[in-house]
């Protein structure tokens, strides 16, 4: 009577099974993501206004910016849950004026209103900055500042959700009317997540 033969597999066998499960497994992977990969968030400013503003004697400014920021999620299946965002104004480099504004949960394919007032930074102004911004102010009436917006973020994919990401949008070239403002030009900012 024969022995049974043992079978061995060649490793050129073996060698092509793992590369196929890696390819299926990296097809799976491109899907998924191309399936809930998230689009680009976007802010703009939609208002700014000066309230109190003041420079003292001793260079310190007094006062707020009030804002109205516009959240936009594109995307189509993904929600996005905001822990909260830090709204900062900055002139010329120089920190101005922050707060934080509390978090909120923004559906797919929605837009939402953030009015956000950004109290004066303690402590003096250096000095040429606060030349800048007396010359700027009495000569035009306006402000230019720069608005940065910092946010701890997920995406949520029904009851599933993402990692926290850090969303950082940056509105450059914010114009200020220290005058009742007929109209304000919408800002769009840039985001990076």
């Amino acid at each position: 009577m024969a022995e049974p033969r043992s079978t061995r597999q060649s490793p050129a066998k073996c060698i092509a099974a793992m590369l196929l499960v890696l390819v299926l497994v990296l097809a799976i992977v491109v899907l998924i993501w191309l399936f809930l990969h998230p689009s680009n968030l976007r802010f703009s400013v939609d208002h700014a206004a000066a309230a109190g503003f003041n420079l003292t004697a001793a260079g310190a400014f007094t006062g707020a910016f009030d804002l109205t920021l516009r959240s936009y999620n594109w995307n189509e299946r993904a929600a996005v849950s905001y822990r909260a965002l830090e709204v900062g104004v900055w002139y010329d480099g120089e920190y101005l004026a922050g707060a934080q504004a509390p978090g909120f949960f923004q559906p797919p394919e929605n837009e939402t209103r953030i009015d956000v007032a950004t109290r004066a930074a303690p402590g003096p102004l250096p000095r040429d900055v606060e030349d800048a911004i007396k010359r700027e102010r009495s000569r035009s009436g306006k402000l230019t500042v720069d608005v940065h917006v910092r946010a701890k973020a997920r995406f949520r994919y029904g009851v599933a959700s993402t990692r926290r990401y850090t969303v950082r949008a940056s509105c450059p070239a914010v114009v200020v009317d220290f005058a009742a403002p007929t109209k304000f030009d919408r800002v769009y900012c840039h985001v990076h997540i």
